[in-house]
Formats: structure tokens, sequence, C-alpha cells
């Protein structure tokens, strides 16, 4: 009975301070989190069959189409989240859509300059071993200037609509689901799930997107707020345009 009640006393607390006290769970919130944990990253790993040579071959029209597609799927998935929650009784506050802050730039300027350092270092040492970053982000970016802007509405895009779905969905809920007294099932499930959507890198890509999504997930734990990832998040997809990744 005391360690019923301890679990009982710990989710109460944790759903009080990510604004969960309300949340209902519905057959949308088991659906949800089976698309973002499983279906979703496995429909994106089937796409990831020689990327170079795909992306390669695009020219600039075809890498638009592509951008924009992968615009709209994007905020497909953010409506989904969004009507789940609505069904769920606790809106987006529930995955951490707090007030914005000036502390949130900081945190994410800070997480940018550490997480930069160990993925530089993790790159480092995954070429030492055989398996160097394939580069195939910058076959991404667009060399125009139409394309260069739709790239910031696409890094904007994937700082909103994937850490909503990554950090903010699949980790609170896979919480207040499983009732877990621990964040580290809720971190692993979204750092491999968020490390398989960008598996068009290939192995090494997989391995150092998994592991920035591991920083993503704790700096998200950290702040309990998602706009500090949400930030990183853009700018780390932004600054591709000029510096290479």
């Amino acid at each position: 009975m005391y360690t019923v009640e301890r679990e009982s006393d710990h989710l109460s607390s944790f759903k009080k301070r990510w604004g969960n006290l309300d949340f209902r769970r519905s057959q949308m919130t088991y659906l949800t989190l089976f698309f973002l944990s499983i279906l979703y990253p496995a429909m994106l790993v089937g796409f990831s069959d020689d990327p170079a040579t795909v992306l390669g071959s695009l020219n600039q029209g075809a890498l638009m189409v592509m951008l924009v597609v992968t615009i709209l799927v994007q905020w497909f998935v953010f409506f989904l989240i969004y009507i789940t929650t609505y069904r769920e009784q606790t809106g987006l506050v529930g995955l951490g859509f707090k007030r914005i802050r000036a502390l949130d730039f900081a945190w994410a300027g800070a997480f940018l300059l550490a997480a930069g350092a160990i993925m530089a270092g993790l790159s480092w040492f995954l070429a030492q071993i055989g398996l160097p970053m394939p580069g195939e982000v910058s076959l991404l970016i667009p060399t125009d200037n139409a394309g260069r802007m739709v790239w910031v509405v696409v890094s904007a895009t994937a700082g909103v609509c994937e850490e909503t779905a990554f950090r903010g969905y699949i980790m609170t809920r896979l919480r207040l689901v499983g009732k877990l007294k621990s964040w580290a099932i809720p971190v692993a499930v979204s750092a491999i799930a968020f490390g398989a959507c960008h598996s068009y890198q290939g192995l090494p890509g997989f391995i150092v997107i998994t592991i920035y999504g591991l920083m993503l997930s704790l700096l998200y734990i950290r702040t309990g707020t998602i706009w500090p990832a949400v930030i990183a998040h853009f700018f780390q997809d932004f600054l591709a345009l000029f510096i290479p990744q």
C-alpha cells in the first residue's frame, strides 16, 4: 500500500507540473502514440535506401516539391496531436506549451553550443571507426533564394511539429498511459523514433540524431517547457543554410 501511494503522489506531481491534471485518455491517445512512436518512423525508414543517390538526382523543382510536402505532412501530424490533446482535455499546454520567456532563448542558445560540441565529437568518433556522416543534409538545401526561404519555413515547421510530436506528446503520454515514475522509457522511445525519422542519413546519421534527440529530451525535462527545444531545433536546421552539416 505504501509503494502504491508513493507512485500515485509521483504521478500527481508530474501531472501538475506539466499541466495534465485533467488528462483523460481516449482511443485517440493510443492511436496517436502508436502512429508517432512506431508507424511514422517505420514509414520514413522505408525511404532510407541509398539516400545520396535519390537526393542527388533531384533538380531544384523536385526538391522544392519534396520540401513543401514535408511541411504539409508535419503540420498534419501537428493537427493530429492538437485534436488528440483536445480530446484528452489538456490541450497543447499539457505538452509544455507554456508562455514563452526570454529565458527559453537563453536555454536554447546554451543548448546549441553544448550539443554542437557533443555532436561534432560524436561525428569525429564515428568517422574514426569507419562510420563517417554521409552529409545528405547538404543535398536538401535549395540553392536559389526562393528555395532558401522555403528552407526557413521547413526549419520552423520542424522545430514546432517535431518537438511537439517527439518530445511533447510521446514523452508525456507514455508517462501518463504507463503511469511511469521515471522519464527513462519515454526518453528512449522518443530519441529512437526521432532518429529513425532521420534515417535517410544512414546508420551514422541515425546514431547522431538519436543522441541529439536524447539531448533535446533532457532539455525538455530540465526546463519543464517545450519552447527551448523548439527554438534550438529551429536554429539547428536554419543554420544549415550557412554552416555545412
